[in-house]
């Protein structure tokens, strides 16, 4: 069934076809929150929160083109929420991956990212999402790592796709300025 006839059948109260709604997006909806908290249990409870929010409010969506940008906003909104309530240190515990790559950089014969493997890459990359300021983060996560284009990025975070551009620029060069010293 089409998104579309799956949202108008959620808003007449069909519960299975929310159900498929869920089914369609909780991992996408998931790993946006984990990339943004960096923690399991915090993107569990936004997932969580944010599909029982969407299924409160479901009928009040006026589009149901409009379904996956919606639910994006809505977990954007609660991970700023959840932000702005507990400024909670990064609790991944990637210094010690960070401080091998740091000595692995200081060896000038040695191409220390590619030394690293691809969880301990993850990881660094993931730490450097998190230390992002909020604004450039949540613009990076929805673009490059939810496929999200960036006119739709924008809709989700209630900015101009001008300003999306402009975070997702200052993005790269901040992602960049920070792993130079690793590639």
């Amino acid at each position: 069934m089409n998104e579309v006839l799956l949202v108008g059948a959620s808003q007449a109260g069909d519960k299975a076809a929310f159900d498929s709604l869920i089914n369609r997006y909780y991992k996408n909806i998931y790993r946006f929150a984990y990339q943004y908290t960096g923690n399991h249990h915090d993107a569990d409870e936004v997932c969580q929160e944010t599909f029982l929010r969407a299924l409160n409010s479901i009928r009040k969506l006026k589009d149901g083109n409009c379904f996956k940008g919606w639910i994006f906003t809505i977990a954007s909104n609660l991970l700023r929420k959840r932000i702005k309530e507990s400024k909670r240190e990064n609790t991944l515990g990637t210094k010690s991956l960070d401080g091998a790559a740091v000595e692995l950089a200081e060896d000038k014969n040695t191409q220390p990212f590619e030394m690293l493997s691809s969880k301990e890459k993850a990881m660094i990359i993931q730490r450097h999402l998190q230390e992002m300021p909020e604004h450039m983060r949540l613009v990076t996560i929805l673009v490059f790592m939810e496929g999200l284009t960036q006119k739709d990025a924008a809709g989700v975070l209630s900015c101009s796709e001008a300003s999306a551009s402009r975070h997702l620029d200052a993005a790269r060069k901040w992602l960049r300025a920070r792993l130079q010293n690793l590639v």
